[in-house]
């Protein structure tokens, strides 16, 4: 019984030891990111299913870059999305990013499809996303 006692007890502390040395590994080899401002919309339909959100952040690695780098995103399914049209994404009617539909009925943008640089977006801003013109969805900003 006693043998079984000290399997058992090496096997946890073999287990938080294992976990002690991951924690100071990432704290030692890991890679900080700094961020200036996150926020993120989340696109639903009527129902409150999720299609989509666009996520907007400034952002840097510590040790690796001296400026703040801007990255947005947009992941988005309806189906008005077909291949050819052109998606406006607008952020306090401001135009923020543009690019071709490429997949029925779905559509990411990334940073290569950034149009205005944004300096300080808020939350609450309101940004919709236009397809040919026509509103698909609008969602304000929230802090991610």
């Amino acid at each position: 019984m006693e043998i079984v006692f000290d399997v058992v007890k090496y096997a946890v502390l073999g287990f938080f030891a294992l976990l002690g040395g991951l924690f100071v590994l990432a704290l030692v080899f890991g890679k900080r990111i700094e961020r200036k401002w996150d926020f993120e919309a989340k696109f639903r339909d009527a129902r409150g299913r999720e299609l989509g959100e666009l996520e907007i952040e400034l952002s840097r690695v510590v040790k690796e870059q001296t400026d703040f780098s801007l990255e947005v995103t947009l992941d988005l399914r309806h189906p008005a999305l077909e291949r050819g049209r052109l998606v406006e994404v607008h952020l306090a009617d401001v135009l923020l990013m543009q690019g071709p539909v490429l997949q029925e009925g779905r559509i990411r943008l990334r940073g290569e499809h950034l149009v205005a640089d944004v300096k300080s977006p808020a939350a609450g801003q309101v940004c919709a996303v236009l397809c040919d013109g026509e509103e698909l969805c609008a969602e304000r900003l929230h802090a991610d």
